[in-house]
């Protein structure tokens, strides 16, 4: 772990969670690879629309970033905000470790014909690229065991703004239940905002902290949609015993509404956004 800033309690605490989280999901898996591109096969569902009008959070972001013509993208995937992004900037480059995430950008500055967008197949925490003006960083720090080296990077390469998006609890802590249920032990859930800006505070950085958006269930199109996620999320094998808990467990959390089959304890996820100058 960096020692730029000293061993405080925030990054330390950050660092212990994030690698007890970590620990405990490996011993979960039947056949752990870490070579293993973690979104290989689903990259795909992170592409959007990059002309899309209406996004909330886009618009949040444009007058985030309104003063800043270049942006690093730090794990921007598949461009789902990049590329609209792109669109009023001079240059955009997505830093991103995943390659399938890379190929999937790839796919659509060609389909979209956006030619400003550079990928950079990277660490975030080891990357050496271009400064830029502003750097953002959508849902992505929860997984992060050496926070302080991330942040320091994100600082290191925006000479005039940073934006942090990330939800006030882990993306996946409605799945605590499920976890204990297939798993017979309680989850290791990933830190969130408040954790995160215990980590900013002490590293004498001092971002504007408002929440973007109060977001509704999970749901899913069919039961089949609902086991075949929650499969890779939980890290169950088909056929197995605790296949069998985590079908049994469904039929309790899942709950059929007009959209689809919502999932347990998935409503009220907060968005929320830090941002702060250099």
């Amino acid at each position: 772990m960096s020692t730029l800033y000293g061993s405080g309690d925030a990054v330390c605490r950050w660092h212990n969670q994030v690698q007890s989280h970590h620990t405990q999901s490996i011993a979960a898996q039947q056949h752990f690879d870490p070579s293993q591109d973690f979104w290989e096969g689903v990259a795909e569902q992170f592409r959007d629309d990059p002309f899309r009008r209406g996004d909330p959070l886009l618009d949040k972001l444009e007058q985030e970033f309104l003063d800043c013509r270049t942006l690093v993208d730090i794990g921007g995937g598949a461009g789902r905000l990049a590329l609209p992004l792109a669109l009023s900037r001079k240059k955009v480059t997505v830093a991103d470790s995943s390659k399938s995430m890379l190929e999937e950008l790839r796919k659509s500055c060609d389909e979209a014909n956006i030619q400003n967008v550079e990928p950079v197949f990277t660490l975030w925490e080891e990357a050496v690229v271009q400064v830029h003006e502003g750097a953002l960083c959508s849902h992505v720090t929860y997984g992060i065991e050496d926070i302080e080296k991330f942040l320091i990077n994100a600082n290191r390469y925006a000479s005039k703004h940073v934006v942090i998006v990330a939800f006030m609890k882990s993306p996946q802590a409605h799945l605590g239940i499920l976890w204990e249920a297939v798993h017979g032990e309680k989850r290791v859930h990933l830190p969130g905002v408040p954790g995160l800006m215990d980590v900013l505070w002490q590293m004498g950085l001092t971002p504007e902290l408002s929440v973007l958006d109060h977001l509704g269930p999970h749901v899913y199109k069919s039961d089949e949609d609902a086991l075949h996620d929650l499969r890779k999320r939980l890290y169950v094998n088909q056929g197995t015993e605790k296949d069998e808990k985590l079908i049994t467990a469904l039929q309790t959390n899942l709950k059929s509404t007009k959209e689809g089959l919502e999932l347990a304890n998935s409503d009220g996820r907060i968005s929320c956004i830090m941002s702060w100058d250099n």
